[in-house]
Order: C-alpha cells, then sequence, then structure tokens
C-alpha cells in the first residue's frame, strides 16, 4: 500500500498572520498540523517549532529506531515538540505562555495502519465509502463538559467559552498525548484540519467536497475556498491522505498545494 497527500494553508478573511503550519514527510509517511497560540505573533512561533520538531524527531530517529513501533515513534515526537516548545518559551519573556494544537499522524504499509497523535482542537477525520468519521476528540472546554455530562442542551452549553482548548504544546513541560491506530482500506481518505476549517465548514459538505474532487490539491483548494465563503474567521489548514493499493509499499506524492498565507 502507499500514500499519496496533498497540504494547504491560508491566512482566512480577518486574520494578519498565519499562526497553522503543516508539513509533509513523505520519507516517513508523516503529516502534521499545529494551529498555534499566543501574543507577540508567538503562535506561528509554536507551531513552527511543532512541525520542525517533529520532522527533525523522525530524521534523526530513521534507522536508530527500528524496534520502537510507528505509534510510539509518533507519540515521541509529539512529546518532544512539546518539550522543544516549551523550554522555548521558558527562555524568553516575549513567548512565554504561547503554544499549540498537533494532530499528527503516521502511515505503516507493513502493518496497514494509520496511527494519529492529538492535542487540542485540531482535527483527523476519515472518509471511507461516502462515510466521514471524526477520529479525534477535541481537548476543549465544551467538548469536555460534553464527556462528563453527556446529557447537557445546547442551551447549557451556550453558556462556555467555544474558543477555550484544554490541551496543548507548550503549555506545561509535559502534554498528554491521545493516540490511536485505524486500519486502513484501499480508498480510504483521512483529513488532518484546524479548527479554522472544522468550526465554518460541516462534515457532510467537507465529505461531499473531498469525494468530489479526486485530485487532493484541488480538494484541499475547494475546502479552504468554502471555509472562506463561510466567513474565514480564522486561518484555516488542510492535509489530505489517501490510501491505495499498489503492488509495493512504496510513497509517492502528487505536488502539493503551496501556503497562501499573507507573509
Amino acid at each position: 500500500m502507499r500514500a499519496i497527500a496533498a497540504g494547504l494553508s491560508d491566512v482566512g478573511r480577518e486574520r494578519i498572520h498565519n499562526e497553522d503550519r503543516y508539513i509533509l514527510l513523505p520519507e516517513f509517511n508523516v503529516y502534521v498540523v499545529a494551529d498555534g497560540m499566543g501574543g507577540h505573533e508567538a503562535g506561528e512561533v509554536a507551531s513552527r517549532i511543532a512541525a520542525s520538531a517533529i520532522a527533525g524527531y523522525f530524521r534523526e530517529a530513521n534507522g536508530k529506531r527500528r524496534k520502537a513501533s510507528t505509534g510510539d515513534r509518533l507519540r515521541a515526537a509529539v512529546t518532544y515538540a512539546n518539550a522543544r516548545i516549551f523550554a522555548h518559551a521558558d527562555d524568553s519573556r516575549f513567548y512565554r505562555g504561547m503554544g499549540t494544537t498537533v494532530v499528527a499522524a503516521a502511515f505503516s504499509p507493513r502493518e496497514r495502519k494509520f496511527y494519529v497523535a492529538h492535542a487540542g482542537d485540531s482535527r483527523c477525520y476519515l472518509l471511507r465509502n461516502g462515510d466521514m468519521a471524526q477520529l479525534t476528540r477535541d481537548h476543549s472546554l465544551i467538548a469536555d463538559a460534553l464527556l462528563e455530562r453527556p446529557d447537557l442542551t445546547e442551551s447549557d452549553l451556550a453558556y462556555l467559552p467555544r474558543n477555550v482548548i484544554t490541551r496543548a504544546l507548550g503549555i506545561g513541560p509535559s502534554v498528554d498525548v491521545d493516540l490511536r491506530a485505524e486500519r486502513v482500506e484501499a480508498g480510504d481518505v483521512f483529513l488532518l484540519c484546524s479548527d479554522g476549517l472544522h468550526g465554518l465548514v460541516d462534515d457532510r459538505e467537507i465529505a461531499r467536497i473531498i469525494e468530489d474532487n479526486a485530485v487532493l490539491a484541488e480538494a484541499c483548494c475547494k475546502l479552504i475556498d468554502c471555509a472562506n465563503e463561510n466567513g474565514g474567521r480564522d486561518n484555516i489548514t488542510a492535509v489530505l491522505i489517501r490510501i491505495e493499493e499498489t503492488a509495493s509499499a512504496s510513497w509517492s506524492q502528487r505536488p502539493s498545494a503551496k501556503s497562501r498565507n499573507a507573509r
């Protein structure tokens, strides 16, 4: 089996800076979306460190941790990114309190599994045979409240702020990272995205756009265009990964769309 991927990030319609960051690592079948937060442009710094730290971990670990499972390496990479962000923030008063959400994924052709690690409200979805499933649970005040009290109504939740996350990288010296593994099938499409997408485009519309656009780079563009048409209140990032059956387990990538950030 192999994975093909594309990604795109956009500043949106109301923000000046893009604090989102994504990476595609074809040589390791690793993909990351991070959504930074903090004043003095610290969110940009936090998400950049997260992406580069995860990439650096896999590059340094190549050939050195073969006995570790794909899931263990992914969790360790995210934990390493947390330590890097926290140390950077601790060294500068301008960056204290900065942090970033993260959703990171790793595909193992040998195991035929797709691993997802996350902290915060950036999400991973799976589109399979027309059905869309959210694989991650938001670490947010509202999601945590519903976990404790599933009977809460919309009127109950109206009193809670909707943009407060309860877990992120860089906020403390350690972080609790959720990890799950999904057995893959040929034709599966995984979406990693920031809340700038899933907060403005509902799941049915996301699924429709992906199904209507077989070229992943074009699907990413359409997803971001839709979020902008719905207000574009935040930075918007989408990474799409499709699993294909092949004679070999090698990885190939179609040209990914470049960031449309206002730099």
